[in-house]
């Protein structure tokens, strides 16, 4: 293994393990240290990939804005509302599988989480486009209220967790779809 994949496998692997304590104990209760230690190197080794935690939750922010991003570009390319929000209802519920099944969830709803600089401007930005892309400019109260429900759907996931996850995200797409009618 070369020197720069050895380095990209330990940066995955300090996400990896802040990912997993950062769902486990919470953003705020979690320190460089704990990730170091979690990874059994010295917290040196956790710096020089990130200087700083909040460094390792924009990383983190990354992984999941990037996915919401081209499924909003192709959401807002649609012709029809009625196209859009099936496109971002299917994506949605796709994406909700795949991090909770594939990755430990961090809370980004953690007031610690969304009182790091950028992070709250980042996510609400999502938003606004994820409710242009479902209600058009004219959400009503109810919309919003369901928009609302759809951003934590943690009880959901646990609740549904034996089924098969093509049996989970088209259990997820209709609960979406009623959550907005």
């Amino acid at each position: 293994m070369t020197r720069v994949e050895q380095a990209a496998r330990t940066r995955q692997t300090v996400l990896d393990t802040a990912r997993a304590l950062f769902a486990e104990g919470g953003f705020a209760g979690t320190s460089l240290q704990d990730i170091a230690d979690a990874m059994g190197v010295r917290k040196a080794n956790v710096y020089y990939y990130f200087k700083t935690k909040a460094a390792i939750l924009d990383a983190l922010l990354d992984e999941r804005v990037i996915a919401l991003d081209a499924l909003l570009d192709a959401a807002e390319a649609e012709t029809s509302l009625e196209a859009s929000r099936e496109l971002v209802i299917a994506g949605f519920a796709d994406e909700v599988v795949k991090a909770y099944r594939t990755v430990a969830p961090v809370d980004f709803a953690d007031p610690a989480v969304r009182s790091i600089p950028g992070v709250a401007e980042r996510l609400e930005a999502l938003l606004v486009r994820t409710t242009m892309a479902l209600f058009g400019e004219h959400p009503t109260i109810d919309q919003l209220a369901g928009l609302a429900v759809m951003q934590d759907l943690k009880p959901v996931m646990r609740a549904l967790d034996r089924l098969p996850d093509e049996e989970l995200v088209q259990v997820l797409r209709q609960l979406c779809r009623r959550l907005i009618a």
